[in-house]
């Protein structure tokens, strides 16, 4: 299904800040802005005036408006119905441009909107794809914590009763930061990042089991949280017992990932047992996942130890041998 938001939601929530007046009469506010209406085929939801490769949204600039002037009316009408033949479903004038009025009528009369913005070009692109890729993006829930771990968005999943509400209450008071608690909103906001962020309802709340729901907004300050965070460690909680024992590795030389809205994490099991300080445990995890990112890897730096010393042992052994 392609991701799409109607007109009359996307103007409630992003009128004021894109700064959104009507030029044009209200029509078509049931429509929908979308990334793409076929299959196979992309484009920016919004973008400037472009007649070949047409967004849903179109923006008029400055260079936009001087050229539609500059044409006469048939010629003007003539690009416009070529415009139509496009996803386009509303147009939007940056600051101190404007459409002909006869062009306003057309559009009116295909059911489009036009707008004015009190942004200049740059600022209007870039704040309605901003906006947009959010709106847009193709999202799913997950059940789990998560939190900002040295600047890392770390999520930690497990089975329920497993601890990681508790263990994410450690961590808050160690200094890092809680996103979500029970319900993960996770969106693919770019080809290659996916966010996660807390549901509105649920947000600054805890249950904690054994003290019930708490506020770590009020018991910690402001600091203790964090709106979202692009996604980086995946950490499974797994309660530790004789049968899995012998499962989990032992060096960390192999590398498990998950896979959330089609993109691969790493993914560490964490076995859970009493005695286990589980929050030092995650921060071990986060600071070794950064190493990774900056190349190092300590299992290799092991083995290559480990092989230096066996190829030293044999030159020793050789030359004693040859005496």
């Amino acid at each position: 299904m392609i991701p799409s938001i109607k007109i009359s939601e996307f103007l409630n929530q992003y009128q004021h800040k894109l700064k959104l007046a009507f030029t044009s009469r209200q029509v078509g506010l049931e429509r929908d802005i979308m990334l793409s209406r076929q299959v196979g085929d992309s484009f920016d939801a919004a973008d400037y005036f472009n007649v070949i490769r047409t967004s849903s949204i179109v923006l008029v600039g400055h260079q936009e408006s001087r050229y539609i002037h500059k044409l006469n009316p048939q010629e003007q009408n003539n690009l416009f119905r070529t415009l139509f033949r496009g996803p386009v479903c509303i147009l939007i004038c940056s600051q101190g441009n404007s459409l002909p009025e006869a062009m306003v009528q057309l559009c009116e009369a295909r059911d489009i909107a036009v707008l004015q913005s009190a942004l200049s070009d740059s600022e209007l692109l870039d704040n309605t794809r901003y906006l947009l890729s959010r709106a847009l993006a193709e999202s799913t829930t997950e059940h789990g914590v998560y939190l900002e771990v040295y600047s890392l968005g770390v999520f930690i999943t497990g089975k329920a009763a497993v601890g990681k509400s508790e263990l994410a209450l450690a961590l808050i008071s160690r200094g890092h930061r809680l996103i979500s608690d029970d319900i993960t909103l996770f969106s693919r906001i770019t080809p290659d990042v996916v966010e996660g962020s807390s549901p509105q309802l649920l947000t600054d709340f805890m249950e904690v089991r054994g003290l019930g729901v708490v506020n770590v907004r009020a018991m910690f300050g402001a600091n203790a949280l964090k709106r979202s965070m692009p996604l980086s460690l995946i950490i499974k909680m797994v309660a530790l017992d004789k049968e899995n024992r012998s499962e989990f590795d032992r060096l960390g030389n192999k590398q498990n990932t998950r896979a959330i809205l089609g993109l691969q994490f790493p993914a560490i099991t964490l076995p859970v047992a009493p005695g286990r300080n589980l929050a030092v445990l995650v921060e071990a995890a986060a600071r070794n996942h950064l190493l990774q990112i900056n190349g190092y890897n300590a299992a290799e730096d092991l083995i290559a130890r480990q092989n230096q010393a066996i190829a030293r042992d044999n030159e020793t052994s050789n030359g004693a041998c040859e005496e």
